[in-house]
């Protein structure tokens, strides 16, 4: 059974049972600040899990792109090594959210599996929970009973909470489950070890393939499980896995969902492909990895150093790193597979093919980047290799090897393998030591932070996601506290509370705009709100310090000016989004954005530098807009699909599988998008328009800051202030340009005479460093030390010098010595020959001579520098120069 039929009976088999099919939601997890990416299928319905939001639909099913690769779910290390592991993968799920709980969930998981799919029910096992006294937990008797019916009682295993009770985290929804496991081995096999006896014990074999999990508790952060007042049912099974079975292989690189792009990699290699282990763990790697690159970049996350993006990063690091080991290529690889793998997941994924040109040139720009990382890296680890041969003990040490790791971005492996070449070792010991002192910090770190339990104050029901918003109508309200928790920052050694209002004014940070900064007033309090965000769909706002009476009424107060500098700057966002489009054209599409009252940033994609002509257009458009005082005019609609029909706003792909019941189109004339934020009312509130700046974020993503209103006029009166003093320094000039141009001129013919004078100068430096060569056997050898002259040429031009003279005198070796601006300055240069001649390099010669000097040096085997702060150093570099001349003689 192929793939896409795999997939295609998954979805049919739950919408029978009267499920609401939902597409993958985007990989990258925006909207949910406790992952960088979705890492499994239950991840964005936990608000349905921990009661914030009452769900649309009761029964759900979806097959949702997941990425495990830090954290709990880190599958990292083992991705290429086996045959089930993966950094992205797709999980077939179904939900049940206080509907059917485990007699349906069984029964139809069952029928799926045997008598859909056709697999031998004898190869299946099923695992229940066999309770946990500590926790108080008993047996789960009931799923017992309905397999029971279904499956004989030899092939059920019973195990504990590691195995068979499942937590979305260290707090939150969890409850027990009930896995199902395949023996995938032979007869043979079989009679010699029966199947139950390998059940997790990570055999590649007997494998787990689907896990039904019944939600039934809360964990809190004291580490006590409370019941949840409706059960839900969560199910998940790996798509490759299931692809595996279905299939008949014994791996999931064997199944059409990698074999067709591991075969073209294998043809693009030619006679370098040998069949050993490292190459076929290697194609694997660059397979699996490319899967998850594409996905990303196509959600919208773009490789970084930071963040979701530093994840990306790691990957596609981690597979070039394979390529230069094991395959040999030195230049860009990987990229070149993306048509591959686009072509047999088009069907699947349509929105691929229309970006497949941007995720190419995203994958080669990074490959690149790292291939000169790597090289720079190479250079310093040489010079380190260098040292370490001078010494008895040939070890590296670990420190210096981290240091290179960590400050350049310099991989392990590479270390290793160069070291190795050269007969070294590296104190891997104290390597790992750093590294896991590195990791303890940054752990320590992100532990600092503490959220207590959430307290209720006042009972309340289900809520759809934004219900208790009013922010869009008004910006003061009455509301009461429904509930609050303390947040403690516990290496600062500071707090702050989080609260629930049973209503808000106040808009939550979210598309780029800020949140909303006010206040709270009671009879007795004033209290301060420093931040709006939202978690888990539930509006929170920050404060300093609780009321003194937490059951009181208040009337919350959104900071008016704030607001309204806000709303200015997000209408502009919107007006700019139009324009871009109108001057740039409609592959414009926005891929970030800072909505603050201070001014607006605009990322969006676009393959080169804007020019200032356009730049005026865009702007231009932007302020029309603005005079012509357009209302807004604001739509909702149940679901996105009504949109697309009743409206031509500009659909951004960030919407495209964000599952919302109601949608909202915001227009301003022409000017119509898909916003949850808050706006002006009337363009014309807005007054001024300027973009500050234009600027490449990373390769195929532009950006525009810009500015408005106060901002923007104070801006504009800042450059009529300094017109009026340029003017006022070029004595009243009725045109500043015509005198800067006329200037411009002079500087011009000034330039040109210095240039004439250098020219001579340079002659004449040339013509006395060539008069002190002297013939040393077939060297020309020029030494010229001088240190108690300045230098009068700068050391751009001594150095073009030095390096012009490697090729016009045959043979040479050459070092220079001068003072320049007090600092003492080193010149090495050799001729090609001269290095395979005598085997000598320059940056070997430089690395001791840079100490004399107390200096830094860099440089290659034909040219090296170094510059220092002792002056004095540059007589100690004369005694090596009659070691070099002995050599050369």
């Amino acid at each position: 059974m192929k793939y896409k039929l795999v997939r295609d009976t998954f979805l049919d088999f739950f919408q029978n049972k009267k499920h609401k099919v939902l597409s993958s939601f985007p990989i990258y997890s925006k909207n949910d600040p406790t992952l960088f990416f979705i890492n499994a299928g239950m991840n964005p319905f936990k608000d349905y899990f921990l009661g914030h939001v009452k769900p649309d639909y009761s029964r759900i099913v979806n097959i949702q792109k997941c990425l495990r690769v830090t954290g709990k779910h880190n599958d990292l290390e083992n991705v290429g090594y086996d045959n089930y592991h993966h950094t992205m993968f797709e999980m077939l799920g179904n939900w049940s959210f206080g509907d059917y709980s485990r007699k349906e969930t069984i029964e139809w998981a069952w029928e799926l599996l045997i008598e859909v799919y056709n697999i031998p029910k004898k190869n299946i096992y099923i695992s229940v929970f066999i309770g946990d006294e500590e926790e108080g937990l008993s047996m789960d008797h009931e799923t017992l009973k309905y397999w029971k019916t279904l499956i004989n009682k030899d092939n059920i295993l019973f195990f504990g909470k590691k195995e068979n009770f499942w937590e979305m985290g260290l707090t939150g929804p969890c409850g027990p489950s009930s896995e199902i496991h395949i023996d995938l081995r032979n007869e043979k096999e079989k009679k010699i070890l029966p199947g139950k006896y390998l059940i997790n014990k990570k055999h590649p074999k007997v494998i787990e393939i689907w896990n039904l999990v019944f939600i039934e508790f809360l964990r809190k952060s004291d580490g006590t499980l409370e019941k949840l007042p409706i059960k839900h049912v969560d199910t998940g099974m790996g798509l490759e896995r299931l692809c595996m079975v279905l299939q008949g292989k014994f791996s999931n690189y064997e199944t059409d969902i990698f074999f067709p792009i591991i075969q073209n990699i294998k043809e693009s290699l030619g006679n370098i492909y040998k069949k050993d282990f490292h190459q076929k763990v290697s194609i694997h790697i660059i397979a699996d990895h490319l899967r998850a690159i594409v996905f990303s970049i196509s959600d919208g996350q773009l490789p970084s150093n930071n963040g979701a993006g530093y994840v990306i990063r790691r990957i596609l690091r981690r597979a070039v790193i394979y390529v230069i080991r094991f395959l040999y290529k030195k230049e860009p690889f990987i990229y070149q597979f993306v048509d591959s793998l686009v072509r047999e997941m088009k069907s699947s994924f349509p929105e691929l093919e229309k970006k497949i040109k941007y995720i190419k040139n995203v994958i080669y720009e990074e490959e690149l980047s790292f291939l000169r990382v790597i090289e720079k890296g190479s250079h310093k680890i040489q010079y380190i290799m260098e040292q370490t041969k001078e010494k008895k003990e040939k070890i590296i040490d670990g420190e210096t090897i981290f240091q290179l790791y960590d400050t350049y971005g310099f991989p392990i492996q590479l270390s290793k393998m160069l070291v190795e070449k050269n007969n070294l070792s590296i104190d891997e010991d104290l390597f790992h030591k750093k590294l896991l002192e590195q990791k303890n910090r940054s752990k320590k770190e992100n532990n600092t932070i503490e959220k207590k339990d959430w307290i209720k104050v006042h009972n309340h029901q289900f809520i759809h996601e934004n219900a208790n918003f009013v922010g869009y109508d008004m910006i003061e309200c009455d509301v009461s506290i429904l509930k609050y928790r303390k947040i403690e920052n516990k290496l600062e050694k500071t707090y702050y509370y989080e609260l629930v209002f049973s209503k808000t004014p106040f808009y939550p940070e979210g598309g780029g705009q800020l949140g909303d900064t006010g206040l709270i007033k009671s009879k007795t309090d004033e209290i301060i709100i420093f931040n709006t965000k939202k978690e888990n769909s539930i509006i929170i706002h920050y404060a300093q310090k609780l009321p003194s009476d937490i059951y009181s009424s208040f009337k919350a107060i959104v900071d008016k000016n704030r607001r309204s500098e806000i709303e200015k700057n997000h209408t502009s966002t919107h007006l700019l989004h139009f324009s871009l489009k109108q001057v740039l054209g409609n592959h414009i599409q926005q891929k970030g954005s800072y909505v603050g009252d201070d001014y607006l940033r605009f990322d969006f994609s676009h393959y080169q530098k804007i020019t200032i002509e356009e730049l005026h257009k865009i702007e231009n458009i932007v302020q029309e807009f603005i005079f012509s005082d357009l209302i807004l005019k604001e739509e909702k609609f149940t679901s996105l699909q009504e949109a697309k029909i009743k409206t031509s706003f500009y659909k951004s792909e960030r919407f495209e599988n964000k599952y919302k019941q109601e949608v909202r189109v915001i227009t301003f004339g022409n000017s119509s998008e898909l916003c949850i934020g808050t706006h002006v009312k009337h363009t014309g509130l807005i007054q001024i328009f300027k973009i500050i700046s234009e600027s490449s974020v990373s390769y195929g993503i532009r950006r525009i800051k810009a500015i408005t209103s106060k901002k923007a006029i104070q801006y504009l009166k800042s450059i009529h202030d300094q017109y009026q003093s340029l003017k006022k320094m070029m004595k009243n000039s009725e045109s500043p340009l015509k005198n800067f141009i006329i200037l411009q001129n002079v500087n011009k013919k000034l330039k040109k005479e210095i240039s004439g004078i250098r020219f001579q100068q340079i002659k004449a430096l040339k013509k006395e460093y060539s008069l002190k060569a002297i013939q040393l056997s077939s060297i020309n050898y020029i030494c010229d030390i001088d240190p108690i002259q300045e230098k009068e040429l700068n050391m751009n031009l001594i150095k073009k010098i030095v390096l012009d003279l490697r090729h016009e005198i045959s043979n040479l070796f050459m070092i220079v010595g001068f003072l320049k601006d007090k600092k003492p300055v080193i010149f090495i240069s050799i001729s090609d020959s001269v290095i395979r001649s005598k085997n000598i390099h320059a940056h070997k010669i430089i690395c001791k001579m840079a100490s004399y000097i107390h200096g830094k040096y860099w440089g290659k085997s034909f040219f090296a520098t170094a510059i220092g702060t002792e002056i004095s150093g540059l007589k100690l570099i004369l005694k090596d120069i009659i070691t070099i001349k002995n050599h050369f003689k």
